[in-house]
Formats: C-alpha cells, structure tokens, sequence
C-alpha cells in the first residue's frame, strides 16, 4: 500500500492533463498528418466550412464561423460560442470524413490561404500555434500531385507522379509513425496545398492509381524524384549514404528534349574573333584568359580553341557530373603562336543565361548541380561558329522521376508504366488494399478491427500470433513499421499484420497493439512509463497504435489513471489486460 500511494503522489505531483483517444486509429498507409507551414504565431484563425465537431467535446457545435484558436502556455484554447475549449491538443472531426463536403480554410505561410480536408489538429510547440492537417492519403495527394507537377501535364504524367508521390508518403508515414506528424507540406518532402476541385487531371490521375505503388523484393520504396536531372538519372550512393538497388546512372534524353528543363550554357569558340568575344559569358572570357597569361607567363592574345574536355567527375563512372574543365588553347603572344593548357574549376564559375526561366527568373547557375561541358555552336549574325558550351543542369537530385522528363515522355506517347519502370528499376507496381476491400482478416484468439489487432499477449512471437489468424487472402505474414518482414523477435506494437493477395500484387496492413507497450520495443517496462508520461506532459505526443497501446485500463481515453496502471504493473502490484 505504501508503494502504490507513493507512485499515486508522483502521479499527481505530476500530471493533470488527459487525452482522449479518437474513435479510430488508421493503418499506417491509409491517412497522412501534415505538418503545415502555418509560420510562427500565439494565434491562429481558421473557418470551418460544412459539419465538424470537437474531438475533445463533441457536444459543442462548431458552425462555420470564423475561429480563432490562441497558445496558452503548453495548450491550445478554442473559443466557441460562450464556451472554452482547452486541452494538449484540440482536433476539429470531420463528420463526413473520406469525402469532399467538410474542409477547412486557413493561411499557410508559404502558399497563402488554402482548403484542407479531413481532420484538422491543433496543439503549441516552443510556444506558439501548430496546425496538423490528418485526412486519406488518397486526399492527400489531390493537394501534392497538381503543385509537384501542373494539373496542365499529360494524365500519363500525372499518373506517374501519383504513384512516386503515393509511396514516399506511405513511407514516411511508416518512418513517423510514433511521432505527432508524418509529413511537411514544403519540398523538404512534397509540396502540399490542400484541395482544390479545379484541379481535374491530377485528382483523376490520382483516382486511376488509387493505392498503386512501388516495391523491391515485397517493401514499398521511398520514391524519389525531382524536377530535373539534366539527362542522366543519379544513384543514391553518390548523393547520399546508401546505394538502393533500384536506382542508377542511366542516360534520360526526354529530360533534355524538354524545352523546360532548365539549363545555363556558356559559349566557348572555336575562333576568337570581336563577334565571338562578345557573344561569351564575361565570366568565362576573363578566366580563360586569365588561366592563358599564367600558363604562358605573359600576356597573350586567344586565338583559337583546340579541345575542351570535362574531367575530374564527382562520382564513378558513368556519372557526368564533372568539377573541372580541361582546355587546350591556341595563343599568340606577340611574336608567334602556340597552344596552351588551362583548368577552369567549373564550380567556381557563374555563367550562362537560362535557356527557360518560367518561374525561375533570377536564380543563377549555382542552384543546378550538374556541370560539363559539350560541343556546339552559336549563330551570330547569320552566321554559324563552331565550339564547346559548358553546361550546367539538373535542378534537383536527379535520383529517380524527372518530372520534367515525364511530361515529355508522355508527351511522347509512353503510359505511366512505362514512364516508372525506366526511373525505378526491377521494382513492382503493386496496390495497398483497405480493411473494407481486402480479403478477410479473422481469427479467434485475437481481435481484429480495422484499426487494430488485439489481445496480443507480450513476447508473442510472429509463428504464434500467425497460427491465430486466418484470411481469405494467399498469405499472411508480419512486418515492421518499415515493411521488413518479421520471423523470429517477438511482435511488438507498431508491428502490422499484412495481407498478402491478388496473385501478390495487392496488400492491406494492420497494426499490432500490445497494451502498455507503448514506445513499440515488445517489453512493458519503466520506459513505457517515461513515453506516456512524456505524451501527457505533452513533451511529445502519442497517435496510432502508440496512443492506442497507451490505453492501458482500456477506458477509450489515455489520461493519468492509464500512468497509474502503467507504475503499478511495473511495481508488480496490476496486470495489463490485453482481451476485451
């Protein structure tokens, strides 16, 4: 008795904040919380339009009127009517939710006022207001696909944009899982402006792909892409850490083709003369003869160009990033000719006027990353001159999906299936199912619902838990939040159950919840205590099958009697009851 009242003092010295635990807690891959850019304010004013309540109250109606919600110390506080709402989070329920009736409209820092369906959160970090923004993934994408492209594009374009943004949300989703958002709504992961119904090609090129994704050796991949990779595609290995085997250097002429693509050229002649000297970039004129003064130790006049080579490439071959430049020049100084050998450091030099600046006008060179340098020629005057352009291009990465490539390769008749398999080699395009349209997940020892698997004892090992289960579907088989899959370490929460079916083109997750395993490591413990009190001291918060495992009396609210229940299990003085 006397240890359990020291744990009730702590308790309380402690806490006095709860949280409630929302109706329904999605797979993983089914909804996305976005983070959005709503800048740094101790207020925050939104309008509601159509049928919402409070999460936290929903007794209270919410009206389309505008509101303001206002940073408190640690907590939100939402004035409605003549009532005031107050909590770690407050969280506007859309009653329509998966449809387009409800939406929210609110100021987003970066891309002005925007309409956002589903769900909309609000809770106060290092003091002032954030807005998470929690809807399908399907919805999602109706706000990413027409901004990361153009809703102009071709369908197959489009289509192909859906499918790359589809599965780096999903994987993100998996990687965040335990945190309070998945994603940003900025090109730090995909640009997001909520809904538009304008927006009609990328919302049915959205709607052909539903669920479609990539995968390597059964794993969704995190699709990477970008706006342009200057007519080669980039490993990962030579951008980041990791070589993933489904990337790598191949040469993309359709990004090239496209007169979009944004590019620099600075003109190096063959032959010096007042009409060519005046047509080059100043900065690539005054280097080469700067570097020809030097190699011949006085002044010399530049006659003619031999040879320009790139060398010393960033990475191994293929690769056509180059760092330097490597010229062989003809030059007179005064009393005869001769050639010479000169390096220009091509990062060292801004040059060269965008062949397209649509919506770029004033960025310089040094915003693309791949360098080289090229023969061709330039006309001046009605005449044509021979010589070499260095080149600057690639406005991105370059790992994976040139979008710019993309409209131009359907432009060109290719379909998205087309447009993908060039980009992510020996990958399949398969299709994440839902709990209502899987085949049936059942089992009599465990429950199951669309939010959860249940009644999970602790160190439940992967064989255990599948001899439970049974599905309509071809198999069954356990994976990590990651979608590696599991066969010997004990299931933990945050674990899924997937389904497996349509001759293995099609898949549905669904999570694991181990009551009071609530950081997801398998083992109830000391440290699930310090997680949920972290929830509830809102240092940071729980949501999905963590907030879910954080029920411990399983009461449908995570409040201070769930941290009681939690110390007085590790005190050996409860048990957690996993079963209904």
């Amino acid at each position: 008795m006397k240890r359990c009242s020291r744990a009730m003092a702590l308790l309380f010295a402690l806490l006095a904040f709860f949280t409630a635990l929302p109706a329904r807690a999605a797979a993983f891959h089914t909804d996305v919380r976005v983070l959005l850019s709503v800048g740094k304010n101790k207020e925050l004013s939104f309008t509601p339009v159509g049928s919402y309540h409070i999460k936290e109250d929903p007794s209270i109606e919410v009206g389309e009127g505008e509101l303001v919600v206002k940073a408190v110390g640690s907590r939100p506080v939402l004035q409605i009517g003549d009532k005031t709402l107050t909590a770690t989070t407050l969280t506007l329920v859309s009653d329509t939710y998966g449809e387009t009736k409800d939406y929210i409209r609110l100021k987003n820092q970066e891309y002005g006022t925007c309409t956002y369906l589903g769900n909309m959160t609000f809770d106060v970090s290092g003091g002032f207001v954030r807005a998470i923004n929690t809807l399908p993934i399907e919805q999602y994408l109706y706000g990413v696909v027409p901004h990361e492209m153009s809703d102009s594009f071709p369908v197959e374009a489009l289509k192909a944009q859906a499918v790359c943004a589809r599965g780096y949300a999903v994987t993100k989703c998996s990687k965040n899982a335990a945190g309070t958002y998945d994603i940003l709504d900025t090109s730090k992961d995909q640009v997001y402006r909520g809904y538009a119904s304008k927006n009609k090609r990328a919302i049915a090129a959205v709607d052909d792909t539903k669920g479609k994704v990539l995968t390597y050796e059964g794993d969704i991949i995190e699709a990477f892409y970008s706006a342009s990779n200057g007519g080669q595609t980039e490993r990962t290995g030579n951008v980041w850490e990791t070589d993933l085997p489904y990337y790598t250097n191949a040469d993309d002429p359709f990004d090239l083709m496209n007169a979009s693509s944004l590019e620099y050229l600075g003109f190096i002649p063959a032959q010096y003369n007042e009409d060519t000297l005046s047509r080059m970039d100043q900065p690539i004129a005054a280097a080469l003869q700067r570097a020809a003064n030097e190699a011949a130790g006085k002044t010399v006049t530049l006659v003619s160009t031999v040879d320009v080579l790139p060398c010393e490439p960033a990475y191994e071959a293929p690769s056509r990033c180059f760092s330097k430049a490597n010229i062989t020049l003809l030059v007179n100084d005064g009393q005869k000719e001769g050639q010479v050998n000169v390096v220009l450091q091509l990062d060292e030099l801004d040059f060269g006027t965008s062949r397209n600046v649509l919506g770029l006008i004033g960025r310089k060179a040094t915003s693309l990353r791949m360098r080289g340098a090229e023969q061709g020629s330039m006309t001046i005057k009605g005449t044509r001159y021979d010589g070499w352009y260095l080149t600057v291009r690639r406005y991105g990465h370059g790992i994976g999906l040139s979008q710019r490539s993309a409209q131009e390769r359907a432009r060109n008749g290719q379909a998205y299936t087309d447009i993908l398999s060039f980009y992510y080699i020996n990958t399949e395009l398969d299709t994440i199912g839902t709990f209502e349209t899987a085949p049936e997940l059942s089992g009599d020892r465990y429950e199951i619902a669309s939010w959860g698997v249940t009644n999970v004892e602790p160190k439940t090992t992967p064989d255990k838990l599948l001899d439970g289960l049974k599905t309509k579907g071809e198999r069954l088989l356990i994976v990590t939040a990651k979608g590696a899959e599991k066969k010997e370490d004990p299931v933990c929460t945050g674990n899924f159950v997937r389904t497996v079916y349509d001759e293995g083109r099609s898949f549905m997750d669904v999570p694991i919840i181990i009551y009071g395993d609530i950081n997801g490591d398998g083992v109830i413990g000391t440290d699930d205590v310090a997680t949920l009190r972290s929830h509830l001291m809102h240092e940071k918060v729980l949501s999905g099958a963590y907030l879910r495992a954080a029920d411990v009396n399983r009461d449908g609210e995570v409040d201070s009697m769930d941290l009681l229940q939690l110390l007085k299990y590790t005190q050996d003085e409860a048990k957690i009851r996993q079963g209904s």
